[in-house]
């Protein structure tokens, strides 16, 4: 198979998989996303104008990077794909699937105009940048290692509809167990170590492991001892 057959199948493949996150909106919604899926896989790139070149549209460049960027703005499309996403992988979570609540942040050393920058700490360079925070759900199968990506949303406390991390956390949760019903082990590495989670893990009887911080007190057959 050349290269350019390669090309014709992964596009087709992208197109139907864009056809099921797009289910119920307008035909150039779906367009729109298998173009945006395709330009990031072959460019390797999530800037619009390198999704545009990937398209070799035969008109200038402007022209197809102004209709990403219409079709960017449509209102309902974040949110649909969201829950589409969710919908489509909650049908490989099993009772013991792993569910791996990761907060991360994404640093724009360059942006001036973004909406809402605020700061973040980068965890890759362990510097204070602006940005956004990022929490995200994914399924893991141990004896498979497969993995299932279930939940991603971008937040900055300089928005006005922020109200908190552990907010944005159970939020997450919430989302994803309206699909996945009681199935799965919520897993959070340090972090999610604090009362203002705990108590509401347990409030929805949900199953959970987080890792605890080395001064965390547990009594552990009548005794008090330090979480190592």
């Amino acid at each position: 198979m050349n290269r350019s057959q390669v090309a014709g199948k992964l596009k087709g493949q992208i197109c139907q998989f864009a056809g099921k996150l797009c289910k119920g909106l307008p035909k150039v919604a779906g367009r729109f996303v298998g173009e945006a899926l395709y330009g990031i896989l072959s460019k390797q790139s999530v800037r619009v104008s390198e999704v545009a070149r990937s398209l070799n549209e035969p008109i200038r460049l402007i022209k197809t990077e102004n209709r990403l960027c219409r079709e960017l703005g449509r209102r309902e499309l974040g949110e649909r794909i969201t829950e589409k996403v969710i919908e489509e992988g909650a049908f490989h979570v099993k009772k013991d699937t792993l569910l791996i609540i990761d907060p991360s942040d994404v640093t724009k050393k360059y942006a001036k105009k973004m909406e809402y920058l605020a700061e973040v700490r980068d965890g890759s360079e362990k510097t204070i940048g602006k940005g956004y925070w990022t929490v995200r759900v994914v399924g893991a199968e141990l004896e498979t290692v497969k993995i299932i990506p279930l939940y991603e949303r971008l937040y900055s406390q300089e928005a006005p509809d922020y109200d908190s991390e552990n907010t944005e956390t159970l939020k997450a949760v919430d989302r994803v167990r309206r699909h996945v019903g009681d199935r799965g082990i919520w897993v959070m590495n340090r972090g999610g170590d604090r009362r203002k989670l705990f108590a509401p893990f347990l409030d929805r009887e949900i199953g959970f492991i987080v890792r605890l911080e080395g001064d965390r007190h547990l009594v552990y057959r009548g005794r008090k001892v330090l979480a190592l």
